[in-house]
């Protein structure tokens, strides 16, 4: 783990330097991390591909800023929160995926998984923005509860209570769909 760091916190050096390369290979390193969270948090993949491009040109727009390797991740996160949080300003809505427009980018092949998959984004999208990025992180992105609380500046006791709770508001929203989403495909 401090060999990655280590590595990381030579590229941030590197980019910081101006060194290009050094920063594709941030970007390659992060970019499945980053396009995550903003897909969950829009539910739109054409969206979130323009929004990961903006988060990451703000990223080396502001490498400078960066003074500790570990501190690079989250602050890259907050960087991603907020380009969507100016997204939503502007554009003013919430967009939710159809289940008509899941079948038509996935065929009929999978028409089970993809059920499941329309019932939990359907869930997720009534969630809080708050809640869905604790989750996001938590849980598909497997950040540590130090990581979530950087990003989120909040304590990591007070992340723990978060994160139950919104797993709790989430488990409320998918009540009714326990047997389908349990069942094997």
């Amino acid at each position: 783990m401090e060999s990655r760091l280590a590595d990381v916190g030579h590229l941030i050096q590197s980019a910081r330097d101006g060194d290009e390369r050094a920063m594709t290979e941030l970007i390659t390193i992060h970019k499945g991390l980053v396009f995550t969270i903003i897909l969950r948090m829009t539910n739109d993949y054409h969206t979130s591909q323009d929004l990961t491009q903006e988060t990451f040109i703000k990223v080396f727009m502001n490498i400078r800023k960066v003074k500790n390797a570990e501190h690079f991740k989250p602050w890259m996160c907050t960087i991603a929160r907020n380009v969507v949080r100016d997204y939503f300003r502007k554009v003013k809505r919430k967009r939710t995926v159809s289940f008509e427009e899941i079948k038509e980018l996935h065929g009929h092949s999978n028409i089970e998984i993809t059920r499941k998959r329309v019932i939990i984004q359907d869930a997720m999208a009534k969630l809080s923005e708050k809640d869905r990025m604790l989750l996001t992180l938590t849980y598909y992105q497997g950040l540590s509860l130090g990581e979530v609380a950087r990003v989120m500046k909040m304590s990591e006791n007070n992340i723990k209570v978060c994160v139950h709770r919104a797993r709790k508001r989430l488990r409320k929203y998918l009540e009714g769909y326990e047997h389908e989403l349990l069942s094997t495909c």
